[in-house]
């Protein structure tokens, strides 16, 4: 074990109780962070369709286009078929709605100078929901828009200051920790109400 996930555990052991990761979660949790996960492999995979189509059309200014008008109206999507709250965040915002929810940030914070495959993900208590954090690492096309600033083609950088006059989300290179996708799940699952 690196010294980074040493120190993640003893932080896990030494916080919060009902916190865990997905693995040491216990049995009665597991159910809402399985329905976690299906969001997040929705809002994922709808994300980099959007992406993956803005980038074919029209290249990194298209790209960043997308994010700002899409990227919430797609996790307000999801979270409208999915039935709970989910979203995603990081440690350097591009967006200021993306702040972690509060059970969240202590963790979004601490784990913003480890190596990516020190960081784990979360699982906490909330009492009647799951509060679920899984890391997103930063992809070969994330750092068209999020990569070192000198890198970032001059007509994307003045779009992004321009629609993000806050932003914090460059110098990030593939592989870094990019940010968090987060869910607060119901510990009873929907009835199904065919």
């Amino acid at each position: 074990m690196s010294a980074g996930a040493l120190v993640l555990v003893l932080i896990l052991a030494a916080g919060q109780s009902g916190t865990y990761t997905p693995e040491s979660a216990p049995p009665d949790l597991k159910p809402a962070v399985e329905r976690a996960d299906r969001g997040f492999d929705r809002l994922r995979t709808a994300m980099f369709a959007e992406l993956s189509k803005a980038l074919g059309e029209g290249g990194a200014l298209n790209a960043v286009g997308v994010c700002h008008d899409a990227a919430n109206r797609i996790a307000e999507e999801v979270r409208r078929t999915e039935g709970f709250a989910l979203g995603r965040t990081s440690h350097r915002l591009r967006n200021s709605d993306n702040v972690p929810p509060s059970w969240a940030a202590a963790h979004v914070e601490r784990a913003a100078t480890m190596p990516m495959s020190d960081v784990q993900p979360l699982v906490v208590d909330l009492g009647d929901r799951v509060g679920v954090l899984r890391p997103m690492p930063t992809m070969g096309l994330c750092v068209t828009c999020h990569g070192p600033e000198e890198q970032i083609a001059p007509d994307v950088r003045e779009t992004i200051a321009a629609l993000y006059p806050a932003d914090r989300a460059t110098g990030f290179r593939e592989g870094d920790l990019r940010g968090w996708m987060w869910a607060e799940v119901p510990k009873t699952a929907p009835v199904d109400e065919r």
